[in-house]
């Protein structure tokens, strides 16, 4: 599992490399809900999609993206607020047969 370094931002777009992946992530509160875009070798996997904690943010497979995105919540279940993204919310990479936090 990797952590991926986010800011305290409404909205940010960035790039990372995620297990040889180049990947860009963008993450927009609108509301009190965030949602999240992943561009991955320049493919869009996903776009809109809204993070919700403890369950995948791309709950479907793709043959251009390895893994899974999670935002967990350190200090209980609730989903996430831009004023403590890498705070209290942490955005995590895991491989595709990494067990994450909630995994059955």
């Amino acid at each position: 599992m990797i952590q991926i370094n986010i800011s305290a931002l409404p909205w940010q777009e960035f790039s990372v490399v995620l297990d040889g992946q180049n990947c860009v992530i963008s993450l927009r509160q609108v509301a009190e809900h965030m949602y999240c875009n992943l561009t991955c070798e320049e493919v869009e996997i996903f776009k809109g999609r809204k993070v919700c904690v403890g369950t995948d943010i791309n709950t479907y497979p793709s043959p251009n993206f390895k893994g899974r995105l999670r935002m967990i919540d350190t200090l209980g279940n609730s989903d996430p607020q831009y004023e403590g993204l890498n705070d209290r919310w942490i955005l995590v990479y895991a491989s595709e047969n990494e067990v994450l936090n909630g995994d059955q």
